[in-house]
């Protein structure tokens, strides 16, 4: 208790101390307090000062403006008024001039329609006197004729007609009206007359030789400078006359004239091409021999190879070198005519879009349809007619069986059908009959060819062959070269046979490309089982079985090479029968098997038992003696003969005749090699030359020269 009252002592003393001081400081804070407030209150009375002075400055800056504003106002009101008056006052002044001058301006206008009425009637009444004295003034020129000035000419005309129907339309009955009717139908007669002689004069060029020159400088149709065959003078001319007379109400006799002089003109063309035509081939005597373009000449892949002894498969062997058989030498040989057909062809097109480009700056839009039917009806057919006599050799050639005849058919084909559009934009407003003659003939010659090719590939498969015709050493036959030849001629065209082949399978004309390929395809598959069925039939007519192996052997090989080495024909092969490579390569590797059966004869005398095999003695009995002379006499004698015959088999091809020797070294020489080594060192003859001949050295030499006689 004591505690706690020290503790409530001590307390009340410090509280009083805290409130003395609060008693004597307290003014101290108060004073302090009162100067921060009186300086803050002096801080805001000097902003307030500054505010005023700045407004009080702006007001005077405004009021001085305003002041500026009410002067700028004041003259322009004055200048407002200033312009009032004088506008006004101009306006008075214009009245007072319209007042005076309208009455006179209205008094010159009547003046002056009379004044253009006054002169009209004159100009009327010149005109009047003019009809009446215009036979007077125009007949000496009018008879006279144009004279090198149609366009003056046709005025005269001109003038002349405004005076027919003057006097037809105010004096029907007039004799002025007889004789300016007269003078004027004789005004026509001398314009018809001119046209005549202008399309005369110019229509005795004849151009064929221009368009082979023009063909010789180009690479295709597109590229050939246009035809011009009258001066643009000229054609002025004509254009003016056929444009007056030809006029609506009017007739003439000049579009006759035009298809009349046109047609024999484009004829005597025609005529004189085929006159130039030399020989089988106009390109080879007309063309200049840089002449590049594509269609006149012929394919240019793989020449003919005829196969003959010792030539390799693929040599370079000259078309037309067969003596057997002339129907493989050059396809213009075979098809007389083809490339004058080629050619004049490109000259028809060439002669029809010249005249329609003449016909079409001369005449008026509704006379052209009718005057291009009368002037190519006569170029058409005989266009036409050359064609269906070159389809007609064709077709003789090929009932001959000259095949090669189906090429330069193509080459007919193709240059149509890329004409056919052209030929189509130049006619296709005439009547339908000579339009579709050009299509016809394409027809016709697409359907030949097709029945030729089903006709060739019938022949291979059933051509019988004499036994003298066929290759005595066994190598590539003729059949078989020409064969592949004409395969790969084929397939310049393939396109267009694909398309051709489906057409008359009554398929869409327009088909894809594997379509195509398809049926190419498969024609050259027919074409080659054809062939295989007559080289084997042709293989039975040997009597040596083991030639006939070697015969089929080398066409098969052949046949492969060919197919393999040109990609194409190997894909189109391969759209029919995708293991074509290896059925040729198993056919060939068959009659490789056949082949090597020849030795057979050969291995047994190297292969019979031997009643001595295991003697240890050196010395042989006479029995002994004997069988071994006879097994090395048999082998030596039938090695021989082989030797002997085969010596002169034919294996052109380098790989596959290493392969035969290859084969049949290691068929024969092991065997050879360990009968020698078993009985070559017995005591058998006092004469071994005679029955040793050969070592496996000098067996394995003979057997790498077989085949050698045939190669040389």
């Amino acid at each position: 208790w004591i505690c706690l009252c020290c503790w409530d002592r001590e307390c009340c003393l410090l509280s009083d101390l805290h409130e003395l001081l609060l008693f004597w400081t307290a003014p101290l804070y108060a004073q302090g307090f009162a100067l921060a407030w009186l300086h803050k209150e002096v801080d805001k009375m000097d902003e307030i000062v500054a505010k005023k002075t700045e407004t009080e400055n702006k007001l005077l800056q405004d009021e001085a403006k305003l002041r500026h504003l009410k002067e700028s106002l004041e003259k322009s009101d004055q200048l407002t008024n200033n312009m009032v008056t004088i506008l006004e006052s101009f306006t008075k002044r214009l009245k007072k001039m319209d007042d005076h001058i309208r009455p006179l301006y209205e008094q010159t206008l009547r003046l002056t329609r009379l004044q253009k009425n006054v002169w009209e009637t004159l100009d009327s009444l010149d005109e009047v006197v003019g009809f009446h004295q215009v036979v007077d003034e125009v007949e000496p020129r009018i008879r006279e004729g144009p004279g090198g000035s149609v366009e003056g000419y046709i005025k005269l005309l001109e003038h002349l007609n405004s005076a027919l129907e003057f006097f037809n339309r105010n004096n029907p009955s007039s004799v002025e009206l007889s004789h300016i009717n007269a003078l004027f139908e004789t005004g026509l007669q001398v314009l018809s007359k001119e046209f005549l002689s202008i399309l005369k004069r110019y229509s005795t060029k004849v151009i064929p030789l221009q368009i082979l020159n023009d063909i010789a400088a180009s690479e295709t149709v597109e590229d050939m400078p246009p035809l011009d065959q009258f001066p643009a003078a000229a054609t002025s001319d004509l254009q003016a006359i056929a444009k007056y007379l030809l006029c609506p109400g009017r007739s003439s006799d000049i579009t006759q004239y035009y298809h009349q002089i046109r047609s024999s003109h484009l004829g005597r063309a025609l005529n004189s091409l085929k006159e130039a035509r030399s020989g089988p081939s106009l390109v080879s005597s007309q063309l200049p021999k840089k002449s590049s373009f594509n269609f006149l000449k012929a394919p240019s892949p793989a020449k003919r190879t005829v196969v003959k002894k010792g030539q390799e498969a693929h040599g370079s062997g000259q078309p037309g070198s067969d003596s057997a058989s002339g129907v493989w030498a050059g396809v213009d040989e075979q098809l007389e005519g083809c490339s004058y057909f080629l050619t004049s062809t490109t000259v028809f097109l060439r002669l029809m879009q010249a005249e329609v480009r003449l016909m079409e700056q001369i005449f008026p839009p509704p006379h052209r349809a009718h005057i291009l039917d009368k002037v190519t009806e006569t170029p058409v057919k005989f266009f036409i007619k050359e064609g269906d006599a070159l389809l007609q050799h064709a077709k003789r050639c090929i009932a001959r069986h000259e095949y090669p005849v189906v090429i330069a058919v193509f080459r007919v084909i193709k240059l149509l059908q890329t004409l056919l559009p052209e030929y189509r934009d130049i006619l296709s407003n005439l009547n339908s009959e000579t339009y579709e003659q050009f299509p016809f003939l394409i027809s016709q010659f697409e359907k030949l060819n097709m029945k030729a090719l089903e006709d060739y590939t019938t022949h291979i498969r059933g051509n019988p062959e004499k036994q003298s015709n066929l290759p005595k050493d066994g190598t590539v036959h003729e059949l078989t070269s020409n064969t592949m030849w004409f395969a790969e001629q084929l397939l310049d065209y393939w396109s267009i046979l694909g398309e051709v082949s489906l057409k008359q399978s009554s398929f869409e004309i327009r088909v894809s490309r594997s379509e195509k390929k398809y049926v190419v395809g498969s024609l050259l598959t027919r074409v080659l089982d054809s062939l295989n069925m007559n080289l084997e039939n042709k293989a039975r007519s040997y009597e040596n079985p083991f030639l006939g192996a070697i015969f089929l052997m080398n066409n098969y090989h052949f046949i492969h090479k060919s197919f393999t080495k040109n990609e194409l024909m190997l894909q189109l092969l391969e759209e029919v029968l995708d293991d074509v490579e290896e059925r040729y390569n198993g056919l060939v590797e068959e009659q490789r098997k056949s082949y090597q059966k020849c030795f057979s004869k050969l291995l047994q005398q190297l292969g019979q038992e031997s009643a001595f095999a295991h003697s240890s003695t050196d010395k042989l009995s006479k029995q002994q003696r004997h069988i071994l002379k006879d097994r090395f006499k048999g082998f030596n004698t039938e090695f021989e003969e082989l030797h002997r015959i085969q010596e002169y088999y034919s294996i052109p091809d380098p790989r596959l005749r290493n392969m035969v020797r290859e084969d049949n070294v290691e068929l024969i020489v092991p065997c050879y090699t360990e009968f020698y080594r078993q009985y070559a060192g017995m005591r058998f003859t006092s004469n071994p030359d005679k029955y040793l001949r050969y070592t496996p050295e000098r067996l394995e030499e003979v057997l790498r020269s077989f085949f050698d006689g045939g190669v040389a």
